[in-house]
């Protein structure tokens, strides 16, 4: 099955890399493109026709390359060395997304998780030690809320 241009949600396609050379039936690219894929996502060619979905990504994150897992019926030695690629800009990365961030930026304080957020969460961490300070004691049941393991499933309308 091959999918045209309905099922873009944008109706239009950057190029995205250039074609290398074939490898264990995909097909090795170099990026062209300032901003990294989504895994998974659709890749077209010029004309809007998909050819596969990104599968690996690898390389320098200054020179990087992906993988593309081709869809059935379309075989990656058919191209050839130079051959463009093009994907949804909507599924794009900013490189900035995997550099690390300047010491003076602070991250927003975490909430929800194990324990965290508004009004904590069910149950304790894993266990944990005395010294701790979260968590329950290893052994009996321990606060209303859940035990020593995380919280019991009370089923609808229970009290």
């Amino acid at each position: 099955m091959i999918w045209t241009f309905a099922n873009l949600t944008n109706k239009i396609v950057l190029e995205i890399s250039s074609f290398l050379h074939a490898c264990e039936g995909d097909a090795v690219t170099k990026l062209t493109n300032e901003k990294i894929p989504y895994f998974n996502a659709p890749i077209y060619l010029q004309n809007k026709t998909q050819i596969g979905k990104v599968d690996e990504i690898f390389g320098p994150i200054n020179e990087s390359y992906f993988s593309i897992k081709m869809l059935e019926g379309i075989v990656a030695t058919s191209c050839v060395p130079g051959d463009k690629f093009y994907i949804d800009p909507n599924k794009l990365l900013p490189l900035a997304r995997f550099l690390p961030q300047p010491k003076g930026q602070s991250q927003p304080a975490a909430r929800g998780g194990r324990g965290g957020g508004r009004g904590g969460g069910r149950g304790g961490g894993r266990g944990g030690g005395a010294f701790c300070g979260r968590g329950a004691s290893r052994g009996g049941r321990v606060g209303a809320r859940g035990g020593s393991r995380g919280g019991r499933f009370r089923g609808r309308g229970r009290v």
